[in-house]
């Protein structure tokens, strides 16, 4: 009974916290909540990575039953680490609350406006779960993951406000979302890519004039390269197309990607081989939309071998395909022209049907 009653009062400031928040914020500087908190931010992490995992598999046109025990066994990981992700959120907040002089701020406080802010995530795996079984519900569901988003930040903001003093309250809000950030860049940055792969038109198009040559029609992709690149297929695996000048080489490769993985992970594991020995002095990444794709392109200069190399990749993810252009520059006297030698020959590239 003394268990049912428990289970009953949990449920209970659940609810509360998700559909009464002010209610629930007023009530953090007078209630102890124990084991509760843990349990809200374990649910969230659990949530959120069915969440972002379901959004993922919807993206690419995918079905759960092929996933479900892998979903299980990550949410649980994601749930444990953002349970340990939300106490460093909210030492660093209990730290900087010290720091102002607010001597009657607790550790607990803390937790639990940082746990109970994560209560609204617990429902998002359900317009996940329906865009993954009707995927014209994609987009209408992720409206409503970003209003639960929103949600969230409002609920922190507002437990917050309830146990600290304006001004600290908004510092306190700064170091929640900077330490945030930094615990959860991973799961952010897949939430931007899936985001990315949902709604492409969020990418700014690519500032290129399209290069003028020669059409190229490659396998799944076709693509306009100047005549001065010397055309040949070269038999590397991966690899459906080679070009290069006397001073640049420019690879086309195809890869499948991992069947979680997101656009940015995949432009990480096919720059590999190119990356292998070359040391980095500049890295940039953007997120392009080339032809109504949207493309992860990635800038570097650096040395390889003693020699001033540029890079250059572009990748793009359709479904369950990647493809990417590779370009390397051999002591370019200026890299941001070369840069945009290889933007040219991008702006040209259709992935998918051919254009007319």
């Amino acid at each position: 009974m003394e268990s049912t009653s428990e289970l009953a009062w949990f449920r209970s400031e659940v609810l509360r916290s998700i559909v009464q928040p002010r209610s629930f914020a007023r009530s953090l500087a007078r209630d102890h909540f124990g084991l509760a908190g843990v349990l809200i931010v374990v649910a969230a992490g659990v949530a959120l990575s069915l969440t972002i995992d379901g959004l993922v598999l919807a993206a690419k046109g995918m079905s759960l039953e092929n996933f479900v025990s892998r979903l299980i066994v990550e949410s649980v990981l994601l749930g444990a680490r953002l349970a340990v992700s939300a106490s460093v959120v909210a030492l660093v907040v209990f730290l900087g609350a010290r720091a102002t002089l607010q001597s009657e701020f607790t550790l607990d406080q803390s937790f639990n406006a940082v746990a109970f802010a994560f209560a609204p995530v617990i429902v998002a795996p359900i317009p996940a779960l329906l865009a993954l079984f009707e995927p014209n519900l994609l987009i209408p569901a992720s409206v409503v993951l970003l209003v639960i988003g929103l949600r969230a930040l409002a609920g922190l903001a507002l437990n917050l406000r309830a146990i600290l003093p304006l001004p600290v309250a908004a510092l306190a809000l700064v170091l929640a979302l900077a330490s945030g950030w930094i615990v959860l860049g991973d799961q952010i940055s897949r939430v931007r890519m899936t985001a990315y792969a949902i709604a492409p038109q969020l990418a700014s198009p690519l500032k290129a004039t399209p290069a003028q040559g020669k059409r190229y029609d490659l396998p799944g992709a076709t693509l306009t390269v100047p005549e001065v690149w010397a055309y040949s297929v070269r038999g590397v695996s991966g690899e459906i197309a080679h070009f290069e000048t006397p001073s640049a080489t420019l690879n086309v490769m195809t890869m499948r990607p991992a069947d979680l993985a997101t656009m940015d992970s995949f432009a990480d594991l096919i720059a590999r081989g190119e990356r292998l020995g070359f040391s980095a002095t500049r890295d940039e990444r953007s997120v392009d939309n080339i032809n109504g794709l949207v493309a992860v392109d990635d800038r570097a200069e650096g040395t390889y071998e003693g020699r001033h190399i540029a890079i250059r990749q572009f990748a793009i993810v359709v479904r369950t395909n990647g493809m990417a252009l590779q370009f390397r520059f051999f002591d370019p006297a200026d890299a941001d022209a070369a840069f945009a030698q290889a933007a040219a020959i991008a702006a040209t590239w259709h992935v998918g049907a051919p254009p007319p």
